[in-house]
């Protein structure tokens, strides 16, 4: 009871003498579109009023998830939902005293009344109370997380990607006969998963599983020892095998440019940032994606060789070359300039 109590009293003091706090607390409320429920004291004249309200502000959909770790600790707020629920009837007992009306016989019924009641919820919670809401939301969510780990499925995404290890010869199986029928429903989910790219560009299913066979046992006969990317270097280059397996062979070239990771993008960002700065602001999106593509896909600074490049921006440039346009006058210039009447 005292670690809830100095909490509650810890909350409404960070709020309370702190404008700042305040400022930005309405600021993210602002920002995620909810309404900020001020916490109130709780070291009030009158005792219960004061910590009931702090507790029903601290319970509002969503506001118990903070920031210390004690609130988010599943047993410490369980216990708040029952505190909340016990000062509710005792709320109720407190109303009844206060009217003027009120005569013994009827106030000893209620207090034992209030007696019977508090001693049974150490047994079950409330009827429709706060702490039995609580608890059928958290055997909800732990049955939802259950059933999420029973049936977990993957997606279709990450499926699509891992029935690509079906192009991987090294896994392939020794046997002619497995060898055949060797991912035949992996090569059926990647043409149903891939089916309008493919269509587009005129692949014909029917004809890739054919080709798949074919170039399975290809493979298995003459490029066993080929590495991975040589072997498709060489299928997708050479003459007959990228005419006579074009179809499956559409599948692969998928494969090979599915990216692995995001860092070319990030050093793509960089790259950009270095070129389109704030003194040339004014450069052609073309211009942009060349230097961009130079940078980083062209070869490092040691291995280029800019003679061909110069040579071929002086004599096949559309506009006039002055590469000594607007240069620096030398020292002795200017002292002459200087000089002269």
């Amino acid at each position: 009871m005292g670690q809830l109590y100095d909490l509650l009293h810890l909350i409404w003091k960070t709020y309370h003498f702190s404008p700042k706090s305040v400022r930005e607390l309405r600021v993210i409320g602002a920002d995620l579109g909810v309404n900020v429920l001020m916490p109130s004291g709780v070291k009030g004249t009158r005792w219960l009023p004061h910590v009931s309200r702090a507790l029903e502000t601290f319970l509002k959909p969503g506001q118990f998830t903070a920031v210390k770790k004690s609130m988010e600790d599943a047993t410490f707020v369980a216990f708040c939902h029952f505190i909340a629920d016990m000062f509710s009837g005792i709320s109720k007992f407190s109303l009844l005293l206060q009217r003027n009306e009120i005569i013994l016989p009827q106030a000893v019924c209620n207090l034992e009344k209030l007696l019977v009641t508090t001693e049974a919820m150490v047994a079950r919670p409330k009827p429709n109370g706060k702490l039995s809401e609580f608890l059928a939301d958290m055997r909800l969510q732990r049955r939802q997380q259950q059933d999420d780990r029973e049936s977990a499925s993957e997606s279709d995404t990450t499926k699509a990607v891992k029935c690509f290890k079906i192009f991987n010869h090294d896994s392939w199986p020794e046997n002619q006969e497995d060898l055949v029928d060797h991912g035949a429903d992996d090569l059926a989910f990647l043409l149903d998963h891939f089916s309008t790219v493919l269509r587009r560009n005129g692949v014909s299913t029917e004809l890739a599983k054919e080709e798949f066979v074919g170039l399975k046992l290809l493979i298995a006969r003459m490029f066993k020892d080929k590495t991975y990317l040589s072997l498709w270097e060489l299928m997708m280059t050479r003459e007959p095998y990228c005419s006579e397996y074009k179809n499956i062979l559409h599948l692969v070239h998928i494969m090979l440019v599915l990216p692995v990771s995001a860092a070319v993008c990030e050093r793509g960002f960089s790259a950009q940032k270095r070129i389109k700065s704030d003194s040339r602001a004014s450069l052609h999106s073309d211009t942009v994606e060349d230097l961009i593509r130079i940078s980083v896909e062209g070869p490092s600074l040691e291995d280029f060789d800019a003679r061909e490049s110069v040579a071929r921006w002086f004599s096949q440039g559309q506009r006039s070359r002055r590469p000594n346009y607007g240069s620096w006058p030398s020292e002795g210039h200017v002292t002459a300039m200087e000089d002269s009447p």
